[in-house]
């Protein structure tokens, strides 16, 4: 996750580049965390979580990847690294939802030792041991980052490791446009190579993007992550279907998966998006709903692209879900 970017609230694009201690708001565009919306105390996350997800098992599971973007929150009163309760609702949460994998910020710069690492390996290991995650990632803007994954997963078990590099980085949104996406592809070129000599994978968030930049990171990057941050899931699929006629262009298949925002009329930067129709809505429903319009697309660029499942932007705003008029909600 809006001239986008899409694309954050107590713990959790989820963007395109925050360096810790910031947090991506629905427009993308990252803002200090202390200008992030509200806290939310323990107590009440617990009390919203059977809203939040509308009953994880009244809709089926999300077959493929299921992906929720996470910030750390480091500094703030709501910071989710190092609070066990936090750490134990938020695993709860993934769990419950099906989410099987976590895209984290805040993670630029981490020091291989640091408590912040172990801790943060820590939480890693759990959510892929207990709670069904399969592969995490970091949001990152800048190509020396990768540096920083490299030095952190040494020596790491499989299930404390970093998998995903994603790019961070809203060109889209930038003065110098044509310059910006240079520095774009020349941060995947980087991450590409990284990947390659340590077992890792690549991936993109974009908002806004013309047929030549599509083509161009179709062809560089393992995966896409495309933004459709709407109110509803109505007709959601035609909102910029044509990027994904300009992706299929490329030379190789094309990963693809759709983000939606939980965002809602108080925990946002921008227009609401899905905060109040998650009141009523499993969050499944909203990928349900896209790849059903999308499996009715009749269109022969379909060959030359993949789905393989869909992301959330951001954990903490689904907090926000089910706890009545303080979300801004109709009743």
């Amino acid at each position: 996750m809006i001239r986008l970017f899409i694309i954050v609230s107590i713990l959790f694009c989820l963007s395109a580049c925050g360096g810790s201690g910031a947090v991506k708001n629905n427009s993308g565009q990252y803002v200090s965390a202390s200008a992030s919306s509200k806290a939310v105390s323990v107590s009440s996350v617990a009390s919203s979580h059977a809203a939040s997800s509308l009953s994880a098992s009244s809709v089926a599971s999300v077959n493929g990847l299921y992906g929720l973007y996470v910030s750390l929150h480091m500094g703030r009163a709501d910071q989710l690294l190092g609070n066990a309760q936090r750490e134990e609702v938020f695993l709860k949460f993934v769990r419950d939802n099906g989410f099987n994998y976590l895209i984290f910020y805040e993670l630029e710069g981490m020091a291989p030792t640091s408590a912040k690492a172990q801790q943060f390996a820590s939480l890693v290991s759990r959510a892929k041991l207990s709670a069904g995650v399969t592969q995490v990632a970091a949001a990152l803007g800048d190509a020396s980052e990768a540096d920083t994954v490299v030095a952190y997963n040494n020596g790491r078990t499989a299930s404390e490791r970093i998998d995903v590099l994603n790019v961070e980085y809203e060109f889209w949104n930038k003065k110098d446009r044509k310059t910006e996406f240079a520095t774009t592809l020349s941060m995947l070129e980087r991450f590409n190579a990284v990947a390659s000599e340590h077992q890792l994978m690549t991936e993109i968030y974009i908002g806004w993007v013309d047929a030549t930049e599509a083509v161009s990171l179709a062809n560089v990057t393992d995966r896409i992550l495309v933004h459709y941050y709407r109110q509803n899931d109505i007709d959601i699929v035609n909102f910029g279907i044509e990027r994904l006629e300009w992706m299929a262009a490329a030379s190789r298949k094309v990963k693809v998966a759709p983000i939606f925002s939980a965002e809602g009329p108080k925990n946002t930067y921008d227009v609401p998006f899905m905060g109040c129709w998650l009141e009523k809505n499993a969050n499944q429903q909203a990928y349900k709903s896209w790849k059903a319009q999308y499996d009715a697309l009749d269109k022969p660029w379909k060959e030359n692209i993949e789905i393989v499942g869909a992301t959330w932007f951001v954990y903490d705003k689904f907090l926000d879900v089910g706890i009545g008029p303080e979300n801004g909600c109709p009743q």
